[in-house]
């Protein structure tokens, strides 16, 4: 039985049998694809032993429309006596006033998308304070799933913390092409091209990039965080949204939308054939690949990702190590000697831990932050090892064999379009020189190639149909409209076009 054809491995398969053998103290990590059942195993599952032990069940959530949705889901089944829904953001505040309290009767606490906990500590440096409150229950159960869980449970180890995982296999079958790009504009280009009927969804690491591509693209819907600082946030319409998250569906053709959609929620439309993201995290990433829910074996969908060069990854491994290596030396030599040595210097690590000492404050080390920065370059160091290392990682990730790039297609479309209008035309030096700098032919050594016949060695490997003659020589003294030839006797290229076999 081939993937594309096999039945999808859910949670309940792989776990059902296991729930009576966790004890009271317990962690146990879920890592499992978007679609195959996590929710669905606490509400069909874990609920009704929940229910039978007259125990209850803590669920944490971290987005609003998320707990939103949840919530009508949990009263309309009937599920609210014994599942409890609470915001990582609404407890985190509530443990800041010293008010969270963690009632008896809950057995179970579980961590849905529990990468939270790492992917938003850049952003929200309180969910230390979650993580560490759910670590510290120690009568409890604590479950903690994820599409990408692999971040949070390296951190696990590291911080020695016992957990037992399970791993359900990740089923990338429903791609039908993967796709990078690397200029915006050529992403406009492509999005033009996209058939009426056809719809995409794109994911952008900027609400100002998401508006911008919505105001460019009428038929489209913005989706930025209603609760967020973005400007851009007035734009939105919250009762399109709301039908979105309802209907599971939009009308529009495209969605731009920020990252605020990149879990929980559910897009079910045969329609949607292009899921497009524009982030950097990878789990982030992952996870919005995943709002796209696949109905049947016959729905495939194009995923399309910008490239991170090289180039850009030398720079995040750069910004990694302008937050960490602060941090280590605060490690290694203590508050004095950090004050004096980065006092002018912001840390996004290091914060200020109130003590009962001459100032009133210590320097302390944000755990999650510090080893998300060393993760995350960890990771880039390893993806920038090789040449487009970053698309060989994601077509791996993906399960894929290739990949196509959106710049070489369209830049050879332009050429392409370029040659066309000089078949046949008599390039002298000018001409000859606004063709060299169009094809930008270019040696090991960065040399630009000016030659005809290398011109012609390129167009034979790429398989252009194109061929130029060099070496004519004009001996017209007169044109056809009777003036006199400026060209005489100079040399000049011919660019002939063949038809393809």
């Amino acid at each position: 039985m081939t993937q594309s054809t096999r039945k999808r491995l859910t949670v309940s398969d792989v776990l059902t049998e296991h729930i009576h053998k966790w004890q009271r103290g317990d962690i146990i990590t879920i890592e499992a694809g978007t679609g195959v059942g996590k929710s669905h195993f606490i509400k069909n599952e874990l609920y009704p032993i929940a229910k039978k032990e007259r125990s209850r069940i803590l669920f944490f959530l971290n987005r609003t429309r998320l707990n939103e949705q949840f919530q009508e889901e949990i009263k309309r089944d009937g599920k609210s006596d014994v599942i409890t829904i609470i915001l990582y953001q609404k407890y985190e505040w509530e443990l800041q006033k010293n008010s969270a309290i963690v009632k008896a009767d809950y057995k179970y606490i579980v961590c849905d998308e529990f990468h939270y906990f790492l992917t938003e500590s850049r952003y929200n440096k309180n969910t230390e304070d979650s993580f560490y409150a759910m670590i510290n229950e120690k009568s409890k159960i604590r479950i903690c799933m994820s599409a990408t869980a692999d971040a949070m449970i390296a951190f696990l180890k590291y911080k020695n913390i016992k957990h037992e995982s399970y791993s359900i296999p990740h089923d990338y079958s429903h791609i039908k092409e993967l796709i990078f790009y690397q200029n915006d504009k050529v992403l406009e280009k492509f999005l033009r091209q996209i058939p009426k009927n056809h719809k995409a969804i794109c994911f952008t690491k900027s609400s100002a990039k998401a508006f911008k591509l919505h105001d460019t693209f009428k038929n489209s819907m913005f989706v930025c965080s209603p609760s967020g600082s973005a400007p851009e946030k007035k734009h939105m319409d919250k009762e399109k949204v709301s039908k979105m998250l309802i209907d599971e569906k939009f009308d529009e053709q495209f969605v731009f939308s920020t990252s605020t959609l990149d879990n929980g929620i559910n897009l079910k439309d045969k329609l949607i054939k292009y899921v497009i993201v524009d982030i950097m995290d990878i789990d982030v990433l992952i996870q919005c690949l995943g709002r796209k829910r696949i109905i049947d074996q016959s729905d495939k969908v194009t995923i399309i990702i910008k490239n991170i060069s090289n180039k850009m990854l030398n720079k995040l491994i750069r910004d990694c190590d302008k937050q960490i290596k602060p941090a280590l030396y605060l490690q290694e030599h203590g508050t004095s000697s950090y004050v004096e040595k980065y006092r002018k210097q912001s840390n996004l690590i290091v914060y200020d831990r109130p003590v009962n000492n001459e100032v009133g404050y210590d320097k302390a080390i944000n755990d999650l932050m510090f080893f998300k920065e060393i993760y995350d370059k960890q990771f880039f160091e390893q993806v920038v090892s090789e040449e487009d290392g970053y698309m060989t990682y994601i077509k791996s990730k993906l399960q894929q064999d290739t990949y196509t790039i959106l710049d070489d297609t369209y830049e050879k479309a332009d050429i392409t379009d370029y040659l066309d209008t000089i078949v046949g035309k008599r390039l002298y030096k000018e001409e000859q020189a606004e063709l060299i700098k169009k094809l930008n032919l270019r040696d090991g050594r960065d040399r630009r190639l000016k030659s005809y016949r290398t011109i012609n060695e390129y167009f034979n490997e790429d398989n252009m149909p194109y061929n130029i003659r060099g070496k004519n020589r004009d001996q017209r003294r007169v044109l056809e409209n009777g003036d006199i030839n400026p060209n005489y006797n100079k040399t000049f290229w011919l660019l002939a076009k063949h038809q393809c076999l």
